[in-house]
């Protein structure tokens, strides 16, 4: 494949499998509680049982791909899936029925962001412009951006439905576009026999003698420990300051829309700075818009601060990715980013899914902010902890 058929097929693929997450993801809290009159503890566990689904699901794909060092399969497999699976929500009434369903839609959907990017880097490696990753994973948050307003207004004039409608026709799309998109490289010999004597704990017992990789999955853990349970939580939030379902489709909008130029802007930047430093002023964003929430209490506040919760997940995933992908080797480098992502999308929320749900019930909506902010300030903490100048070389990591 050419440069610019790279650029443009990822953009397209990433759009759309943001746009099927999004459809769902920005409107389930919401959906089984007014719709099916399930109480905030129980949607806790629900979430909790997604995310624990989730974290199996990115270690087991993450594996599986490096060891057969193959994206294409994992990844179509994976989609087909979930649009059988996600259709078929609203038939469901009962929890014995909807946990199975979340549990396995969890399984399936979480590993594709990461997948979609380590295919995208892979590709982009043989022509050595792994670099551009944000020109492309920007225009992907469009589809995120663009199925938080127009999923709120078809669910507003048609029916809640339609958020499972639009998921799925977005996942459908995205099996077309992949599978148009040409395979990983067969690896050298050396890193083929690696792969071949891959094992799921041994994967993640070599990536976790990586002390930079260890390091930072502590720190994205409590980051997005506070991160992800208020966005998971946003639709209370946002009922509870006084705001619409259609202010809340426009906070989706603004939060993705303004990842858009602060991927584009990380290449700029990591290209003069490395990325820890741009880790340091996301999560300086992210306490900026806590602290903005808790004073002000406002839905236009709760909205418009998502355009700075925007910038700072985009400088996040931009450094995050360039920096594990470097100091991974090459045969666990699929593993590395499943892994990663496991922690700030799955462990986080097992833990804050669960916590959140009761932290509501049993107080109020702004007392899991001020759980929310706490979190993510000890991950400011703990990046701005000294620590030993250390590079790990990939051929070092990699060695049997």
């Amino acid at each position: 494949m050419t440069l610019s058929q790279i650029v443009f097929r990822f953009r397209i693929a990433t759009m759309l499998y943001w746009a099927m997450s999004g459809s769902f993801l920005c409107y389930y809290v919401l959906f089984f509680e007014e719709q099916k009159g399930i109480r905030p503890a129980d949607i806790g566990v629900m979430m909790s049982i997604y995310t624990l689904s989730a974290l199996g699901g990115q270690n087991f794909f993450g594996y599986l791909t490096d060891k057969l060092q193959s994206l294409k399969k994992s990844t179509l497999v994976a989609v087909v899936i979930m649009v059988t699976v996600v259709p078929t929500i609203p038939l469901h009434n009962q929890l014995f029925l909807l946990y199975p369903s979340m549990a396995v839609i969890g399984f399936m959907q979480q590993p594709l962001g990461p997948m979609l990017d380590s295919w995208m880097l892979k590709l982009l490696a043989v022509h050595n412009k792994e670099n551009i990753y944000g020109k492309i994973r920007g225009v992907g948050s469009m589809g995120w951006s663009l199925a938080g307003p127009t999923t709120a207004y078809l669910m507003h004039y048609v029916g809640w439905d339609m958020m499972y409608l639009v998921s799925s026709t977005c996942g459908i799309g995205l099996l077309f576009i992949i599978w148009t998109i040409k395979d990983v490289q067969k690896p050298d010999e050396h890193v083929g026999l690696l792969a071949k004597s891959l094992s799921p704990i041994r994967a993640i017992q070599k990536l976790l003698q990586i002390k930079p990789y260890l390091f930072i999955l502590f720190v994205v853990f409590f980051l997005y420990l506070g991160v992800q349970t208020a966005y998971n939580y946003l639709s209370l939030l946002m009922r509870d300051t006084g705001g619409s379902l259609e202010i809340l489709g426009w906070t989706y909008f603004l939060d993705a829309g303004s990842e858009l130029p602060a991927m584009f802007l990380s290449v700029w930047i990591l290209s003069r700075f490395p990325p820890k430093k741009l880790m340091i002023v996301a999560i300086s964003l992210y306490l900026i818009r806590f602290g903005l929430i808790l004073y002000f209490r406002t839905p236009i506040v709760v909205s418009l601060s998502s355009i700075i919760q925007g910038f700072a997940f985009g400088f996040m995933l931009a450094s995050l990715r360039n920096y594990i992908f470097t100091i991974a080797p090459r045969h666990l480098q699929t593993s590395a980013l499943t892994i990663c992502d496991a922690v700030f999308l799955s462990m986080s929320v097992i833990v804050g899914g669960a916590l959140g749900g009761w932290v509501i019930q049993e107080f109020s909506v702004m007392t899991l902010m001020w759980c929310c902010l706490g979190s993510s300030s000890l991950a400011l903490i703990l990046l701005l902890w000294p620590q030993e100048s250390e590079s790990p070389s990939s051929s070092e990591a990699s060695s049997p």
